[in-house]
């Protein structure tokens, strides 16, 4: 059962990931509409501004799928001198304390959109955007970075990944 909704919970990375592909293209597109109005002459209209919220969405969508398939740069000097149960202890106690920062971050993120919506906060531009609305998908890119790493701790503690049966050997949350 944890199988399937540690795959349940990939699946839902991975769409998040195209989702902040998709937005990159949509940010492209942004810059080259603004670069184009520049060019001959006509209103933006505020194109710099959401290009700014697309990329940060962008941003913070594609985190937790690049945490899962180990997208993201680890400092693995420490962790790599270890084998064994020793490293197993590291490697949750790492977990662990990026854990409370993501989870820490993904709290605060979902705060500030709630106080943005709260007091109607719109944004400097000149289209005078409601806040909350960029600040909403970047709120739920970061919690669900903090779910991809409680899930990958998860794993580590109680170790339930399946084995490989290629090499017959039981392969970790961060061995791929």
């Amino acid at each position: 059962m944890l199988r399937k909704l540690s795959d349940f919970l990939d699946l839902i990375y991975k769409i998040e990931a195209w989702g902040s592909g998709l937005l990159l293209v949509l940010l492209c597109s942004l810059v080259i509409y603004s670069i184009l109005s520049r060019l001959f002459g006509f209103f933006a209209g505020g194109a710099t501004d959401v290009a700014g919220y697309v990329m940060a969405t962008s941003s913070f969508m594609a985190l937790a799928y690049t945490f899962r398939t180990q997208g993201h740069i680890r400092v693995a000097l420490l962790i790599q001198n270890f084998i064994g149960e020793t490293r197993r202890k590291i490697e949750i106690l790492c977990l662990s304390i990026m854990s409370l920062v993501s989870l820490f971050i993904a709290y605060y993120m979902v705060r500030l959109a709630y106080d943005s919506y709260d007091f109607g906060e719109r944004s400097e531009g000149a289209d005078a955007i409601l806040l909350w609305i960029p600040q909403t998908p970047v709120a739920i890119g970061a919690g669900l970075l903090a779910l991809a790493v409680v899930h990958t701790l998860c794993q580590a503690l109680f170790d339930y990944d399946e084995v490989n049966p290629e090499t017959n050997k039981h392969e970790g949350p961060n061995e791929v």
